[in-house]
């Protein structure tokens, strides 16, 4: 694990070594559970009352499975599986009052959420409250300084910890089936009578869904899980 050192005097308040602690608690983190142990802890030691992490799973370009993970209602979640809290994580780039995002502002007072920075197609976000040890941070752009840090290991324990299977459409497993055989999209669209393009999507569509790099290891994720 990279160790992080401070450059700027202007962030002394943060406790660097709580820092690599957590990223390293966020790499071994392999389940549900243990995802959400790492943030009750964080919830208890530095006092929020809401303490959770969004990760809104693409099951198509238009549509996602919201799981989420931490010290959030389930209300509240209920509240925040929604397109406003979608868009916003996956296109906003700061942190909002959760009450300017969505509509059910009963449930946001005095919650904020931040967009976690992830991979082309992927949303995820966490919701918190400000700490009542908030001393600990100094102000509310330091918090959000400090999860901007960790954002990125975080989303990816996130995605670790989904559960439930990949749902690929009959189309997109058409399509991977071929590109398995070493077919071009070119080649695939001519089988399947389908344009090229279309089969460029499908095919993006899988490498989403099965959080992978290219359709080669989306290929070698869905052989794995019998889903071709």
């Amino acid at each position: 694990m990279k160790e992080l050192k401070m450059t700027n005097e202007n962030v002394s308040l943060v406790n660097f070594n709580k820092i690599n602690v957590l990223m390293a608690d966020f790499e071994k983190a392999g389940d549900t559970q243990d995802l959400t142990s790492i943030l009750k802890k964080e919830a208890l030691e530095c006092g929020y009352k809401v303490l959770g992490v969004l990760d809104y799973n693409p099951l198509s370009a238009q549509s996602y499975q919201l799981n989420y993970f931490g010290e959030i209602d389930k209300d509240l979640a209920k509240c925040l599986d929604s397109d406003d809290g979608y868009l916003h994580c996956k296109n906003g780039l700061r942190i909002k009052p959760l009450s300017q995002v969505i509509d059910y502002k009963d449930n946001c007072c005095g919650l904020y959420l931040l967009p976690l920075r992830g991979v082309a197609g992927i949303a995820g976000g966490i919701i918190f409250d400000i700490p009542e040890t908030v001393e600990t941070f100094g102000s509310i752009e330091m918090i959000d300084w400090y999860w901007t840090i960790l954002s990125p290991y975080l989303l990816n324990a996130a995605i670790r910890c989904r559960t439930g299977s990949v749902n690929i459409t009959k189309r997109e497993k058409d399509c991977l089936v071929w590109a398995c055989e070493g077919k071009t999209s070119w080649e695939i669209s001519q089988i399947l009578g389908i344009s090229e393009r279309t089969v460029n999507f499908h095919l993006s569509n899988c490498i989403v869904k099965t959080n992978s790099a290219n359709r080669q290891q989306a290929i070698v994720k869905c052989l794995v899980k019998n889903l071709i």
